[in-house]
């Protein structure tokens, strides 16, 4: 009797968790269900994510959500929650005052991404993009040698995509490196 009431209240607590992801893993919760996800979904309507000559569409989730190993995806969604704390103390909250914020913030959010994807090595962005299925001939001469380039070093997307997707601003990481080194001197 008791073995099988854990099995019901596991399988319901599985379910549930289930539905959770299922319910948050979609373009239209991330764009429409958080407001502060206005600008940058603005941003990402204009990137080649959003629309391009192949008709294939990657969404929010696709990018942001660990997929494969529900470990990770766990993981991922329980950091996400940290986002509700960033809404109520007023951090990257939509309104003319607060855009300002979100525009300040927007370095330490981008950064916490790069560290994420430079850990995974672009996990995310392997779901869709390998080396083996890319087509070299139809890329630029520069694009080839870079990608030639970065598959022997062993880089990942991250090291020479950031700002693909969302306003670029990994321009302030470096002056802002550049600012630290002139202040230690």
């Amino acid at each position: 009797m008791v073995a099988a009431l854990f099995t019901v209240v596991g399988l319901g607590m599985g379910a549930a968790y289930m539905t959770a992801v299922d319910y948050t893993s979609h373009l239209e919760f991330c764009a429409f269900t958080c407001h502060e996800m206005s600008v940058p979904y603005e941003e990402y309507k204009k990137s080649k994510h959003y629309q391009n000559q192949y008709g294939v569409r990657a969404e929010c989730p696709d990018c942001h959500v660990v997929h494969n190993l529900w470990p990770n995806t766990f993981v991922t969604k329980l950091a996400a929650t940290g986002e509700l704390w960033s809404h109520l103390v007023g951090r990257m909250a939509h309104s003319d005052d607060k855009i300002k914020t979100f525009e300040e913030d927007r370095l330490e959010l981008a950064k916490h991404v790069w560290e994420r994807f430079e850990h995974n090595q672009s996990r995310e962005c392997r779901n869709c993009h390998s080396w083996d299925a890319m087509l070299a001939s139809s890329q630029s001469t520069r694009a080839q040698g870079q990608h030639e380039f970065a598959q022997k070093k062993g880089k990942t997307c991250i090291d020479c995509h950031k700002g693909l997707v969302h306003k670029p601003v990994h321009q302030l990481l470096e002056k802002k490196e550049d600012a630290d080194s002139f202040d230690m001197n």
